[in-house]
């Protein structure tokens, strides 16, 4: 028989790691929607080259920090509830696949933070606009492909459960 209060540590332990990974890629995966498909469009309609690549900047900046945040509890949370339900010969299909896209996301994360957003920072430091423009159009293509993966993820998880 089980232990009644084991059961019920388990299943707090769950909750709370599933609330950080679902409130973790809603802050990742819905910050790039609201950049990619809100953001950018009006910011391109609406200010010149000298305005609108400092903002960008600004806001990748600032964003990029709550993805940090995020990715550090989307990691740690993700394995703790792997750990919880046994290891990953006992988790589901789904959740291989979660892991994999879980990887690439990282990575390309992390060639936006270390590469393309460093490259704009570089060239407004040095004024110059034009290589800051092909920077954020790469980072448009970066965010672009994660925010893909991440979509890719909900549909996979929910399909999977």
């Amino acid at each position: 028989m089980v232990d009644l209060p084991v059961l019920l540590e388990i299943k707090s332990q769950l909750a709370i790691a599933k609330t950080l990974h679902v409130l973790s890629f809603v802050i990742w995966v819905g910050g790039m929607f609201f950049a990619h498909n809100a953001l950018r469009p009006i910011a391109t309609i609406l200010l010149k080259p000298n305005q609108r690549l400092p903002l960008m900047s600004q806001v990748l900046n600032r964003f990029t920090a709550w993805v940090w945040l995020a990715l550090i509890l989307l990691w740690i949370s993700g394995v703790w509830l792997i750990l919880l339900y046994g290891g990953m010969a006992n988790v589901q299909p789904y959740v291989h696949a979660m892991m994999l896209l879980a990887t690439i996301m990282t990575v390309v994360f992390l060639y936006l933070v270390f590469g393309a957003l460093r490259g704009l920072k570089q060239s407004l430091a040095n004024k110059d606009l034009k290589s800051a423009a092909k920077f954020l159009a790469k980072i448009r293509w970066v965010i672009f492909t994660n925010l893909s993966l991440g979509l890719l993820t909900i549909i996979i998880v929910t399909a999977g459960k």
